[in-house]
């Protein structure tokens, strides 16, 4: 487009320039009414004021912020409410968000009183805070286990009881020969006659007096039927008493019972019988001695057991016999322990087979040459009175029960 030359203007152009000038000045007179205006937009502003109310519904969030953004939603709720003060009752309701969440928390604790603590926290979201603290003192409480830890310790008391057992195998290992003490003899502190038998119940303790036989008990033969100086009830104990010349039929068992430190320096017809009647029933001889036995020591005339231990046998004909014709018959079971022999010695034992008798020894020592004398006769008994026939000797792993080196043969 070429520039040619400018036409000038024409007509009422001027008179317009001046009309628009006057319409401006016009216009800007028209702004001074503006302060109703304003006011219109402080009205928008009160609308920001609402907002700010809102905000304080955001107050409810940040109390949402305590425990988790679940109670931030209900915080919008706030907000959709214009009103702040309904703004904060949605707080309120956040709260509540925060105390079910506590509840968990407090679960976790030690019990459930613990739990309940975290609910009421939960109305101050940290406060819920405080009750997962709770949890830890749960924590502190697995800190029992320690004390369990303790108890350990205790098994440690177990380990001293295997070692008791291991004293016990003590005794055991103390086999081999008889102790070279068993035969030394007492002597009396005073003497005591007996004419009539003493009877025994519970506990005799003789003092180590001697205790000699007058009147109808005045015999020491082998006359059968003779009384016993003591005749000793079922679980009683004779103890500490020397039985001198004449003993008579010496000490009668009833039943069970037990004779500790008792000596016989003449056996008369025997040193002492078991009777009764109860398999289960058991006489122990524990430490004392007897000698000069014409015939037996020790008579077996009822069932059950004797035990014969820590013992000195010296000069007899025999040590132990199984009655082998009493009218009635039973099985019958001898143990011997740590017995020293002096010769004159018969057989140490004698059993009936055929009623399953058994005698066992342990640790028995003999002064004689090997073999001199029978440690174990066995009979086949009777209750017809007849004679007993004899029908071996010697261990034989089931009546009589022994080996080698239970025995020791000092020539």
């Amino acid at each position: 487009m070429s520039n040619g030359p400018r036409r000038p203007i024409r007509g009422p152009v001027f008179p317009l320039l001046m009309l628009a000038a006057a319409g401006w000045a016009c216009a800007t007179s028209d702004a001074v009414p503006e302060p109703t205006g304003t006011a219109g937009s402080n009205g928008t502003a009160g609308t920001g004021d609402t907002g700010a109310a809102g905000t304080t519904g955001n107050g409810g969030t940040t109390g949402d912020a305590g425990t988790t953004g679940t109670a931030g939603t209900t915080g919008a709720a706030g907000a959709a409410s214009t009103a702040g003060t309904t703004g904060s009752g949605g707080t309120t309701g956040a709260a509540g968000s925060p105390a079910g969440r506590g509840g968990t928390t407090g679960s976790a604790g030690s019990s459930g009183a613990t739990g309940t603590a975290g609910s009421s926290a939960g109305r101050g979201g940290t406060t819920g805070a405080a009750g997962s603290s709770a949890g830890r003192g749960g924590t502190t409480g697995a800190a029992g286990s320690s004390a369990g830890r303790g108890g350990t310790t205790g098994a440690a008391g177990s380990s001293a009881g295997r070692g008791g057992t291991t004293g016990s195998g003590g005794n055991t290992g103390s086999g081999g020969g008889a102790s070279s003490t068993l035969c030394t003899w007492p002597t009396a502190a005073g003497s005591q006659s007996v004419s009539a038998t003493i009877n025994v119940s519970g506990t005799y303790d003789g003092g180590m007096k001697r205790f000699t036989g007058a009147g109808a008990l005045g015999g020491s033969g082998q006359t059968e039927g003779q009384g016993p100086l003591f005749q000793i009830a079922n679980g009683g104990t004779l103890t500490n008493v020397i039985l001198g010349n004449p003993a008579a039929d010496g000490v009668h068992c009833s039943g069970s019972c037990t004779l500790r430190n008792v000596w016989w320096e003449d056996v008369g017809e025997d040193a002492a019988t078991l009777l009764g009647s109860s398999s289960s029933q058991t006489m122990t001889i524990d430490t004392g001695g007897a000698k000069a036995a014409t015939d037996k020591i020790f008579q077996h005339n009822g069932p059950g057991t004797m035990i014969i231990r820590n013992f000195c046998a010296q000069d007899f004909g025999k040590m132990y016999r199984s009655c082998g014709n009493c009218s009635s018959q039973y099985g019958r079971h001898v143990e011997m322990d740590n017995v020293m022999i002096i010769p004159r010695a018969g057989p140490l034992a004698g059993i009936n087979t055929n009623y399953n008798d058994t005698a066992k020894f342990t640790r028995i020592t003999v002064r004689g040459a090997t073999n001199s004398i029978r440690i174990c006769e066995r009979y086949t008994g009777n209750s017809t009175g007849a004679e007993p026939v004899r029908t071996g000797d010697g261990a034989d792993g089931t009546n009589c029960i022994y080996s080698a080196s239970d025995i020791t043969w000092m020539p």
